[in-house]
């Protein structure tokens, strides 16, 4: 089959604008830097949307391109895989991850290190376009880490900032538990099948696997929780907040945190044929969601907030996955791309607009007045996180609602908490930052962000508003081998006691919000006062910081020991003790001295030796 030319330009635009960009700009046109990147975004854009044209059409593609590697029954290929659920995903991170870029542009042109950057911000795009394309376990994994080096370089941007280089170091070690579970579960899919493409390895699942197989699946999903933020190895994502907000956004919505429920959606034939799994992977998803939730209620700074729940939807896609509805989860993917997108952008106008790299929500207040746009954009962003009739979000989140109301009350219950304290924790940003009281020294300094941000920002807004129109277009999509009938049921019929509960919860969430910040204003910093070990208790995430400070103090520990007497003790002793013995060893057997006498002493014993031989 006939490879399309979209699907060559997904990446030779953007390795043109790197290689364009890196040699040519940067030395000498410092400030040109990102036009070659802007432009291949936009080229990649184009290719996306075409490419998710042609499969709504019900084309696909699985195509080897070549041979990467073979060693005796082993075979690596590099090639692509275009079908319902790479064009849907893909579609929504080319668009989303540009209208990023041209923010980007404008946030970051007055910072001197601007063309490392956008170098390294592309270059982060790109890793995530490779992976949703790869049709092989090795070649996702290659652009799973540069996906993860990407966001290690990007977390720690900002060098001289010890709070940036902590996260960067955290998100990186915390990500090579995942990183090393998938790299064995190739290395077992190699040793049972010979081959690593999709494909291959779920035709050939039928034959067997036993419980290498389950082994597989487990791997698989330590690898997804771990760069997807899932309870136990989510602490990593709020402290990411570090870097530049434009990281941020295009982190949480198009790149990283969803390439873990990309790789379970993508592997899930795999992952439910290991019996309990997917109860375990939607116990995880469901707990995470109420558990993230719930310290995004207590967080101050604009960015955590949104992190943790980053956190939480996250969780529900893995909850819809867990209760399989793949479908739903994907969809929820997409949108969630779209409104976090937009909340992330107006928290950077923000902080941008106080003059700051970060915004805390108690120096925020009255905002309505001076940043009117970015408050009718983030309450669209909110409208949608929330789940409100008919934005983006209510689409995909009364899916999940949905499939939980079918699989069972406790599942039920998870989905509608984490549904209600969304709607909490995004109304008490909205109401503290916009409509609170204005602190006495911020008027006069904030002010609205310029064209080239807020133009991006009110394309993402009207996307978190009005994407749900394409539910079923993308539905459509993620029907190709994907979609279950339940799904496309759901997506094609309105269900009321589900609108009801979901938008009760929503509605709960957004009263109880209004309650603490504007009926009673005082509330919301007088519990703070009031009970001091409960936010204490908050900000150690229920005490699990804890635990995870002793689990790394240990592996410290370990390491140390390590190092200090398998290493210094045992190596080192052997050598240093070694050294005298070779040193005598050698000057006895040393035939080269320098000294006279050892020369006449060895020509006398040689002739005395011959001599003897001769006389005997």
């Amino acid at each position: 089959m006939a490879v399309p030319v979209s699907v060559y330009l997904l990446f030779l635009a953007p390795t043109a604008a790197l290689l364009v960009s890196f040699f040519f700009l940067r030395p000498y046109k410092p400030g040109w830097t990102h036009l070659p990147i802007l432009a291949s975004c936009a080229v990649v854009s184009g290719s996306a949307i075409d490419l998710a044209a042609k499969v709504y059409t019900g084309w696909s593609l699985d195509q080897t391109m070549g041979l990467w590697m073979a060693a005796g029954n082993w075979s690596v290929s590099f090639g692509v895989r275009i079908d319902g659920l790479s064009s849907a995903v893909l579609a929504m991170v080319a668009v989303v991850g540009a209208l990023i870029h041209v923010y980007a542009a404008g946030y970051m042109k007055e910072d001197p290190a601007f063309p490392r950057f956008f170098l390294s911000f592309h270059l982060f795009y790109l890793s995530m376009i490779g992976m949703l394309v790869s049709n092989n376990f090795v070649q996702f994994y290659l652009f799973w880490e540069g996906v993860g080096l990407c966001s290690f370089l990007l977390i720690g941007f900002w060098t001289h900032k010890p709070a940036a280089r902590a996260a960067s170091l955290q998100a990186f070690v915390t990500n090579r538990v995942g990183d090393f579970a998938f790299l064995v579960a190739i290395f077992i899919l190699l040793k049972t099948y010979g081959d690593t493409s999709f494909g291959r390895v779920f035709e050939l699942m039928a034959y067997g696997g036993g419980p290498l197989l389950a082994l597989v699946g487990l791997l698989l999903f330590v690898a997804a929780a771990s760069k997807s933020a899932q309870f136990p190895l989510y602490f990593w994502l709020p402290d990411a907040m570090e870097g530049p907000t434009p990281v941020s956004a295009l982190m949480h919505a198009a790149t990283m945190v969803t390439a873990g429920i990309f790789l379970l959606a993508r592997a899930w034939p795999l992952v439910a044929f290991v019996p309990g799994l997917p109860h375990l992977i939607a116990a995880v998803g469901g707990g995470t969601a109420v558990f993230a939730g719930l310290l995004a209620c207590g967080q101050t700074d604009l960015k955590r907030i949104l992190a943790y729940s980053t956190v939480s939807h996250l969780g529900l896609m893995a909850l819809a996955l867990g209760l399989g509805r793949v479908g739903i989860a994907v969809l929820h993917l997409i949108m969630h791309g779209f409104f976090k997108a937009v909340l992330f952008l107006c928290a950077g106008n923000i902080a941008h607009g106080l003059g700051k790299s970060a915004a805390d929500i108690s120096e925020t207040g009255g905002l309505r007045k001076s940043m009117p746009l970015t408050m009718a954009c983030f309450t669209a962003g909110a409208l949608s996180l929330a789940g409100f009739w008919p934005t983006a979000g209510f689409f995909s989140k009364d899916g999940i609602i949905e499939a939980a109301l079918e699989a069972g009350p406790g599942w039920l219950a998870m989905a509608l908490a984490a549904a209600a304290l969304g709607g909490f924790y995004i109304s008490r940003m909205l109401f503290l930052a916009f409509f609170g009281p204005s602190p006495e020294q911020k008027p006069g300094r904030c002010h609205e962000a310029p064209a080239c941000m807020a133009v991006p920002v009110g394309f993402l807004a009207l996307a978190a508003l009005t994407a749900g129109g394409l539910s079923h277009g993308i539905g459509a999509l993620l029907g190709i081998g994907r979609l279950s009938s339940e799904e496309s049921l759901a997506l094609a019929h309105f269900s009321w006691p589900v609108f009801g509960l979901g938008t009760s919860a929503a509605v709960a969430g957004l009263g109880l919000a209004w309650f603490a910040t504007m009926a009673r204003p005082s509330f919301d910093w007088t519990w703070r006062r009031r009970l001091p070990w409960l936010q204490a208790l908050v900000a150690s995430d229920f005490g699990w910081r804890k635990v995870v400070a002793l689990v790394a103090s240990a592996c410290w520990g370990l390491a140390e020991w390590i190092g200090g007497f398998l290493d210094h003790r045992t190596w080192d002793g052997l050598i240093e003790g070694s050294v005298p013995a070779s040193v005598a060893l050698g000057g006895t057997l040393s035939l080269k001295s320098g000294r006279l006498g050892d020369y006449l002493w060895w020509i006398l014993t040689g002739t005395a030796v011959l001599l003897a031989a001769v006389l005997l």
